[in-house]
């Protein structure tokens, strides 16, 4: 890896668009993946693990592809201190799934 490229990754997150920080801290991990193909399956498998629950209800997902900062030392000591947002440049929301 070069320093300074940006890369980019792709993700998924509950639809909720009362959160004024998407990258605040939830509580909930966060999983990222290097293809779109492989998060979709992810969040295919995941809505099938919850409507197979009867206790439980699927809430709509959101479908993220993101863009790194230019990695750097200071950028992984921003995501190292910081959390994911001060390493995240850019993002947007290729699907949702209700």
């Amino acid at each position: 890896m070069f320093q300074g490229e940006s890369l980019t990754f792709y993700t998924y997150a509950r639809v909720d668009e009362g959160r004024g920080n998407r990258w605040a801290y939830t509580g909930l991990r966060n999983f990222f993946f290097c293809d779109e193909a492989s998060a979709r399956e992810a969040l295919r498998e995941l809505r099938g693990d919850i409507e197979s629950d009867p206790d439980d209800t699927w809430a709509p997902m959101q479908l993220e592809k993101i863009e790194t900062v230019p990695v750097s030392r200071e950028s992984v000591l921003a995501l190292l201190n910081d959390g994911i947002g001060a390493f995240v440049k850019r993002y947007e929301i290729i699907e949702t799934l209700d």
